[in-house]
């Protein structure tokens, strides 16, 4: 090869070897740049991971002081859990027991007010619990009876003094009312016209205090006196009755002591009448004071006379009839009428010899419209008898007194076996009532 052609051969591989060295140069720079940044980033990095492990020291010092304050905190926090806890349980251990006590003592409370109610509901007496107004807010169950209404809604909210009509009861509701308003305590008596009939009541008015000390309520307690009122008025009348028959009986001791003494012969010879007929008058007395003063047993003065008259000598009297209650004005006239009839047969006819016999019956005939009592009286076996020549006190009394006080017919004969009384009377007027 000529030297002309090695030499543009050379200057092109020179030039060619001139274009890669600037290109590897250039690479090479490229290269550089590139080691520096990623020298500079991976510097950056180190130091960015410097931070972070700084950081991460501080945390993880800080989240062990974060977690022995949080340690710290939960235990706080659990003993102090256990402390209430605690106290919660011994608090319900107390209100178990107060509990245990409020039931023990609401159950007591149920039981006496049950007791109450029992009472309440059982008493005899009439139980109201008033508002100050005076007006009904419960009442014992005997209430509606007693006031005359047929349920307890028919009372409720009424006013107490409405069911009392009579103007003395009224105000004495309404002055009780007043005084327990007033905190005064009373008590009187009225007379409640609510049923068929009136009936009595002793009413005692209470005031019901309240929390303050003042009256918030009242209770009135009735008890039904109406017997207690009826036996007084029924005391009443008969100390009357006792009263007029004294009066009566006097009447009759100085009628019967003014005709003793006209028709006997001597002072010795009355004295000894008189005390014979108080005597029969003392006896029927006897047997009025067991019927209260009101009536006679007819069988009860006939076994007076018998007994005072009899000389205690068996078969001297025989008495048959059914026993009858006299009223009292005819109990004592047929005494002394018995009194005189046997005095006369023990001076003069069957009781005056031993073998002499007195017979005593009576019975109620019932064959007319009206039944009537039939009497009798006769002396058998004693000495011969005549009619008496004058007429003496026995026979006024039985002529007058038994005609009058019977109102019927009274015959006196003396055949001569004896004296023989005989008695119709309607039994309506004789009877007591």
């Amino acid at each position: 090869m000529d030297t002309g052609a090695s030499c543009k051969i050379s200057a092109f591989q020179a030039t060619v070897a001139d274009r890669r060295l600037s290109a590897l140069e250039a690479e090479n720079h490229h290269l550089r740049a590139l080691l520096s940044e990623a020298s500079r980033q991976a510097d950056a990095e180190a130091e960015r991971n410097a931070r972070l492990g700084r950081i991460v020291v501080s945390e993880r010092g800080a989240s062990r002081i974060e977690a022995r304050r949080i340690v710290a905190e939960a235990v706080r926090l659990r003993a102090e859990a256990e402390s209430t806890v605690e106290h919660c349980r011994r608090d319900l251990a107390r209100g178990a027991a107060r509990l245990a006590g409020a039931e023990e003592l609401n159950a007591q409370l149920r039981a006496s007010e049950e007791f109450n109610r029992r009472i309440l509901w059982t008493t005899t007496d009439f139980v109201k619990v008033l508002d100050l107004d005076g007006r009904l807010i419960t009442v014992s169950e005997n209430g509606p009876a007693v006031l005359g209404v047929e349920t307890f809604a028919g009372l409720v909210g009424r006013a107490w003094i409405d069911f009392w009509s009579a103007p003395d009861s009224r105000a004495g509701i309404r002055d009780a009312l007043d005084a327990a308003r007033a905190g005064r305590p009373c008590r009187f008596q009225a007379v409640l016209n609510a049923g068929a009939a009136p009936t009595w009541w002793d009413i005692a008015v209470t005031p019901i205090d309240g929390a303050d000390g003042r009256p918030e309520r009242i209770l009135a307690v009735s008890r039904d006196i109406t017997d207690l009122k009826r036996n007084e008025a029924r005391q009443t009348l008969l100390m009357q009755e006792l009263a007029h028959r004294v009066k009566n009986t006097l009447a009759l001791v100085q009628a019967v002591a003014t005709q003793t003494l006209r028709n006997a012969p001597s002072l010795e010879e009355a004295g000894r009448a008189l005390d014979a007929r108080l005597v029969a008058l003392a006896q029927a007395h006897d047997v009025l004071v067991q019927g209260a003063w009101s009536s006679a047993s007819l069988s009860g003065l006939v076994a007076g006379a018998v007994a005072l008259h009899g000389d205690g000598v068996p078969g001297r009297f025989t008495v048959s009839g059914p026993d009858l209650t006299l009223a009292a004005g005819q109990g004592l006239t047929l005494a002394l009428m018995l009194h005189e009839l046997a005095t006369n047969a023990a001076k003069y006819g069957a009781l005056s010899t031993g073998a002499g016999r007195v017979a005593i019956s009576w019975a109620i005939d019932e064959t007319e419209p009206d039944a009537r009592l039939r009497f009798r009286w006769e002396e058998i076996g004693g000495p011969p008898v005549a009619p008496p020549t004058r007429t003496g006190f026995g026979t006024r009394l039985i002529a007058r007194c038994l005609s009058h006080d019977f109102g019927g017919a009274v015959a006196l004969r003396f055949p001569p076996t004896g004296a023989v009384l005989t008695l119709e009377a309607p039994l309506a007027s004789v009877v007591a009532a």
